[in-house]
């Protein structure tokens, strides 16, 4: 695909273990776990080292030039180009191929910082005064790429180096560095020998450009994924990064990336072989990615970013860089290398760095667990919304139906389930902000168990506990409602059973049961004529105990309700809705209770006309609510009917004022002259305007009419549907003359309608045709086809003419008449096929005769010899 670099190093661990392998009795094993890499000792810990291809052109074993690498311009300008190319900003770096400036931080030299080395063996020609400047070069082009990759995610990050005077300011301190010859034959040779000369600080990562010609790249790396600044690629032992002549200065060509940027984040701790896209060798395969690379590892390359990528850190920013990962996301829960101590703004975010900002729409979610089986818990839903976004919805789901949210839309809720399940399930918000980019996170919902809850049950019917006053015969509610002791809450989804006793009766029988609603109501309807006790009481179960009965006893009489009313408009437009609400309420021992249940005709009245518009039915709490849409103008009332449960009342509402709407069309054809039979497209606009609020006429019917010259009844010749925006369209076929018009019928309040077009031609055709015979003589008793076409022709345009009639017609020789012997009808290409049986010498003439909108034509005579 492209040139690929690198030897990762990645540190081995005991027992096939995450973890920190030490050069002690384990060494063995650890060993066996480099398989087919080497395994090398830094210090205490053992590591496996891997060597890995060159770029295409480089031969790492070929020692370029100093004019060669002082050409070189390292990463800086392609990943400012590929920046620009990206539209991502980024501020305090290198833009140029000659700045070499990185920032100053402190005094250059404590904390936590990466050292630059230029290593060479004794005995061997000595560059650094001639490469020095490059180094330092290809060091700033190495921060370019930390602090680009920074701002893909809206934060700043600096390689932390340890710096001198210079540039605009600082440049990289780059060390000159000479250790003893054969140091260079490997990583771990040359690890062992400047640690021998004392580089062996926990605080420094060492970036070395070894004037060798063994390798192309190896840097260490732990391959421990903890969340913390303990981690061990963050300043708990010295790590190197090693760079050969060959692979110096790279990252400005096509597809290239800088080895050194490469090297410097596995120092950082990337990439983790637990990270989503890992190849489980310290590499990544999610293509475009200065750390992805087909390295031997689990998993092939994808190419999912762009090609710019290539000279960024971590494509898509979910493995192993980002300064604002995805809340609850990978790098938000495991070793993130933008949060290195060794960067600038790494760390807790301080010094010179930003916390970076949200670049996809993400978010967080906490739910209190565990909850109680029937009773609610909090649940919330913290945005993580990129710069310019708003949040546009939040949804709530549970992967159980019986769980349910008292905000569903909001950010914080309260969820519930049944008290009788106690089975884990799942919580999910999703949301979606202003661009409709939606993000989906879940969380568990547990349950507690132990002892069985008390509960206290009540019950009431017709909102009155106790002894209640019910109307004979009318529908009332008896409520329970079951509260959980411990916390006064209401209990969703546990069984009550209720029963009854009537007047003298001796035992009580069932009334029903029914499950607790969210409010820790469950509720039935019922009647009665005569004085009745209802008793309703829960089981005991696993999580609820049995809560006591609860008694009350319904006493039946007639009764005189209150009727409130009122009407939201007095003047609407024929059909158009008007709400009437109100409320229906009775005195019981001084308190106010509602009427549940009861019916309410709405009538309309206009002298002896009377139109009733429906009926309304009182909630649970007296009130109702009920959308009628009177036609004509009258008297508006609501009304409760007189029975033995209720006595007579009514409520007028005052007088409704019904308009009839006007009728809104327009129309237009094209073209107005056409061939006959050819199609006019009629389009237009029939819609309602009832005062200013204009609204379509939706499947109502638009006619296409006709009216000859000198008449005055037209003829349809078409119809059109209107759509929902009001529009309608149709293609007719036009084959009457005269003035085309478009109607509306009309419909009860909506007035008819007409427009005129104009006039409109149906124009005769010109008809031509060509015959040819299959033979100029024939033996009596044969045959002869005659095949040809006919084309028609009206203002300039000629098409084939299908579906017209075409005459054979014989005249004898010596005989001037003409007898039709045979016809025929055209094919849709115009063509025509005819056989005949001459029986005499003479001449055969194929004829189109004349028709309703074409003229009459006559192919040229062909002569026949009968012998």
């Amino acid at each position: 695909m492209r040139r690929r670099l690198l030897a990762a190093l990645v540190l081995g661990l005991a027992a096939l273990s995450i973890g920190l392998a030490r050069a002690d009795s384990h060494t063995d094993r650890v060993e066996a776990a480099c398989a087919d890499a080497r395994p090398v000792r830094i210090g205490d810990t053992v590591a496996c080292a891997h060597v890995d291809v060159a770029p295409p052109g480089i031969d790492v074993h070929d020692r370029p030039s100093t004019a060669e690498l002082r050409a070189r311009e390292g990463a800086g300008p392609a990943a400012y180009q590929a920046a620009q190319d990206l539209g991502v900003a980024a501020t305090e770096v290198a833009t140029t191929a000659t700045d070499p400036s990185v920032p100053c931080d402190g005094d250059g030299t404590s904390g936590y910082r990466v050292q630059g080395m230029y290593v060479v063996e004794a005995g061997r020609t000595n560059r650094y005064a001639d490469l020095k400047s490059s180094f330092q070069l290809w060091a700033a082009g190495t921060d370019d790429v930390v602090n680009r990759s920074a701002a893909l995610t809206g934060g700043v990050r600096h390689l932390r180096y340890a710096t001198e005077a210079g540039g605009a300011g600082c440049v990289a301190s780059v060390l000159n560095v000479t250790v003893p010859a054969g140091s260079m034959t490997s990583f771990s040779t040359t690890v062992s020998a400047v640690q021998a000369l004392g580089y062996t600080s926990p605080g420094r990562k060492y970036l070395m450009w070894t004037d060798a010609t063994v390798l192309c790249g190896v840097a260490s790396m732990y391959t421990t994924d903890s969340d913390t600044q303990a981690n061990p690629n963050n300043g708990s032992y010295a790590q190197y990064a090693r760079v050969d002549a060959g692979c110096w200065g790279l990252g400005n060509g096509t597809s290239q990336h800088s080895v050194e940027a490469h090297e410097i984040l596995h120092t950082l701790g990337g990439v983790q072989n637990t990270a989503p896209h890992s190849t489980k060798a310290g590499h990544c395969w999610d293509e475009s990615d200065t750390m992805c690379y087909a390295d031997g590892g689990t998993h092939a390359m994808v190419q999912i970013c762009p090609p710019e990528r290539e000279f960024f850190f971590d494509c898509n920013n979910d493995d192993y860089f980002s300064t604002y990962p995805d809340p609850g996301s990978y790098l938000d829960t495991h070793w993130n290398a933008a949060d290195s101590r060794f960067l600038i703004g790494g760390g807790d975010g301080t010094g010179g760095g930003t916390l970076g900002s949200p670049t996809t729409l993400g978010a967080t979610i906490a739910v209190n667990n565990p909850a109680v089986p029937g009773l609610s818990t909090q649940a919330s839903v913290t945005p993580a919304l990129p710069a310019g976004r708003t949040l546009t919805k939040v949804a709530w789901t549970s992967k159980r139906a019986d769980c349910v949210f008292s905000a569903p839309a909001a950010l914080q809720t309260d969820v519930t389930c049944n008290a009788t399940v106690a089975t884990a399930t799942t919580v999910t918000a999703v949301l979606t902000d202003s661009t409709g980019a939606t993000k989906s996170v879940t969380s568990p919902l547990t349950f507690a168990a132990g002892t069985a809850r008390p509960v206290t049950v009540s019950v009431a019917a017709a909102s009155q506990t106790g002894t209640a006053s019910v109307c004979t015969g009318a529908a009332f509610p008896v409520r329970a409602s079951v509260v959980d002791n411990a916390s006064g809450q209401p209990v969703k989804g546990l069984s009550v059973t209720f029963t009854k006793q009537a007047g003298t009766a001796t035992i009580a029988s069932s009334a029903g049961a029914g499950i607790t609603t969210l409010e820790g109501a469950a509720v039935l309807s019922q009647s009665a004529t005569l004085r009745t006790t209802y008793v309703a009481k829960t089981a005991a179960g696993t999580v609820y105990a049995a809560g006591a009965p609860a008694t009350v006893v319904a006493t039946p009489g007639s009764c005189a309700p209150t009727l409130t009313a009122a009407v939201d408009t007095s003047a609407v437009y024929y059909a158009d809705p008007v709400t009437v609400t109100g409320t229906l309420t009775r005195t019981v021992g001084g308190a106010t209770i509602p009427v549940a249940g009861a019916s309410l005709p709405v009538r309309l009245t206009a002298g002896t006309k009377v139109g009733a518009l429906g009926n309304a039915v009182t909630a649970g709490d007296g009130t109702f609510r009920l959308v009628v849409k009177p036609t004509f103008t009258g008297t508006l009332s609501v009304e409760l009917t007189g029975s033995t449960a209720y006595v007579a009342t009514k409520v007028s509402l005052g007088t409704v004022t019904v308009t009839v709407p006007e009728t809104r069309m327009t129309a237009t054809a094209t073209p107005a002259d056409v061939g006959y039979g050819n199609g006019v497209t009629v389009t237009g606009t029939l819609r309602r305007d009832a005062g200013g609020t204009v609204t379509a006429l939706t499947n109502a019917t638009a006619s296409v009419r006709v009216t000859k010259p000198g008449t005055t009844i037209p003829t349809v010749i078409g119809s059109a549907k209107v759509l929902a925006d009001g529009t309608f369209s149709a293609v007719v076929p036009l084959k009457v003359s005269g003035t085309l018009s478009v109607a509306y019928a009309g419909a009860p309040g909506q007035p008819a309608s007409s427009v005129t077009v104009g006039t409109v031609t149906a124009g005769t055709w010109t008809t031509a045709v060509t015959a040819n015979a299959s033979a100029g003589s024939v033996v009596l008793g044969g045959s002869v086809t005659f095949t040809g076409s006919v084309t028609k022709t009206y203002g300039g345009s000629t098409v084939p003419a299908g579906s017209l009639r075409v005459v054979a017609s014989f005249t004898p020789t010596g005989s001037t008449t003409r007898t039709l012997v045979t016809s025929g009808t055209t094919t849709a290409s115009g063509t025509y096929t005819l056989r005949v049986f001459p029986k005499a010498t003479g001449t055969w003439t194929l004829t189109v005769p004349t028709a309703p909108g074409y003229a009459e034509s006559t192919a040229t005579p062909r002569t026949i010899t009968v012998s």
